[in-house]
């Protein structure tokens, strides 16, 4: 045997062994690797003039450090989330600066459990209603080989985990103190939630704590309200017989529970927050997203004109222009949430093509916005056993050359201060075309 096919035969074993390991261990691994990003964070921020932790970060800690005192978070200037994330991170202040840092690294590998948790239950979801079988096909079935079948959803349920655990975005992001883990955590909660209920005999208040959750996590940050309708769709029926678009759209009593928890929980967080602090929370928090603008530098396609129509001192938008903007993000949503969110066995890849959507189509980008699609495209990899090693590959080098690309005239304004702006939208209109491609060719590779 040449030397080149021992190394190859090596790396194969050494690749198995690591598919191998439990769920357990890969936690235990990502948890050591995410406590040395940390400390090498408190290093770096101590020795290099540009820092490895998120601005955002010493925001929320000096919002921490106000609630603590018993004044509003938003009294420190450029505080615009939810005043949870102030007391998420009152332990910065209280023991040590990287605590937060812990804690959003913690949810991190909660997410990937739940990652690996929902799609070993999106395998069993499958064997009980695919097809609609008949018990006796179905007893038949599941008497061939369990042992096979549950050894290979075990399987592939760690590689889905294992994407999110061992992916370095994900994992520098949440070191770097961003707390988009933790709202990635409650969306996959959310649709857990809803593929749980399928079966069980508690389905009505398993829609209500869905509910409950949805409306908790549309108070972290606004863009989950988007799935709301596909959440809606997914639990119209139990898919005993075809339904159509009205009988769909008229409510069901899971759907009722459903929408109740929703405006429960979106209405306790927020009137509680609200009483505390006032109209300035709701407009920092909230309306200050739905209108902000980076004149600066960000991958959005709205870049350059934003840009522009600051420099040339041009008032805002007329409501015409700015409904063209918006409305092919708007059609997009509509027609995916129609398209894969009438079925639960579609559910997670509607998720997945929202959160690119409107990730791709946002007035602002920044890396970190990556998360929240990222988080749920893990539970997605099954579904895409259609697309290539070689195809999947060339999509991700695709993806990554966008950024690449983009990286060199940013950090030419942002550290040395070129003027670089119309290249910078060049690149983010390269970029955004590159992600239109990508979601096209996931689309058309997609299987339930």
């Amino acid at each position: 045997m040449s030397e080149q096919s021992k190394k190859s035969s090596w790396l194969q074993d050494k690749g198995q062994n690591i598919l191998n390991l439990s769920i357990q261990s890969h936690l235990v691994i990502s948890a050591v690797l995410r406590l040395m990003l940390i400390f090498y964070a408190q290093v770096h921020d101590n020795r290099s003039t540009v820092p490895y932790t998120d601005i955002d970060y010493k925001v929320i800690t000096d919002g921490a450090r106000l609630v603590l005192i018993g004044d509003t978070p938003f009294a420190r200037h450029t505080y615009r989330y939810s005043p949870i994330l102030a007391y998420i991170q009152i332990p910065n202040v209280i023991l040590h600066p990287a605590i937060g840092k812990v804690i959003y690294g913690l949810f991190d590998l909660l997410l990937g459990l739940l990652i690996y948790a929902l799609v070993r239950l999106e395998f069993r979801m499958k064997e009980l209603s695919d097809s609609h079988m008949k018990y006796e096909r179905l007893m038949k079935i599941s008497s061939h080989n369990p042992e096979h079948r549950h050894e290979e959803s075990t399987k592939i349920a760690c590689v889905s985990a294992c994407f999110w655990l061992y992916n370095p975005l994900t994992a520098v992001i949440s070191t770097r103190g961003n707390g988009d883990s933790l709202t990635g955590f409650f969306v996959i909660l959310n649709v857990y939630l809803l593929m749980r209920m399928q079966h069980s005999v508690f389905k009505f208040w398993i829609a209500f704590c869905a509910g409950f959750v949805h409306g908790f996590v549309i108070h972290l940050r606004l863009y989950p309200i988007v799935f709301s309708l596909t959440y809606y769709l997914a639990i119209s029926g139990l898919s005993k017989k075809p339904l159509g678009l009205l009988q769909k759209m008229f409510p069901n009593t899971q759907q009722i529970y459903l929408i109740i928890g929703t405006l429960i929980g979106l209405v306790c967080f927020t009137s509680t927050f609200y009483f505390l602090y006032g109209w300035k929370y709701i407009y920092e928090a909230y309306l200050y997203h739905l209108i902000r603008k980076d004149v600066r530098h960000n991958f959005s396609l709205q870049f350059l004109v934003q840009y522009l129509t600051n420099e040339n001192g041009v008032g805002e938008s007329s409501p015409t222009v700015r409904f063209l903007i918006v409305a092919p993000q708007l059609l997009l949503i509509v027609y995916l949430s129609f398209s894969f969110g009438r079925s639960r066995r579609t559910l997670s890849f509607c998720v997945f093509t929202l959160a690119f959507v409107i990730v791709t189509y946002n007035s602002v980008v920044t890396s970190q916005y990556f998360i929240w699609y990222l988080a749920v495209l893990p539970v997605c990899i099954r579904n895409l056993k259609s697309l290539s090693l070689a195809k999947s590959t060339s999509l991700l080098f695709l993806w990554l050359c966008g950024q690449a690309f983009w990286l060199l005239p940013g950090y030419l304004l942002e550290f040395q201060s070129w003027p670089t702006f119309y290249w910078i939208g060049t690149q983010s209109a390269i970029f955004f075309v590159i992600n239109s491609y990508i979601l096209s060719q996931l689309i058309s590779h997609f299987e339930p």
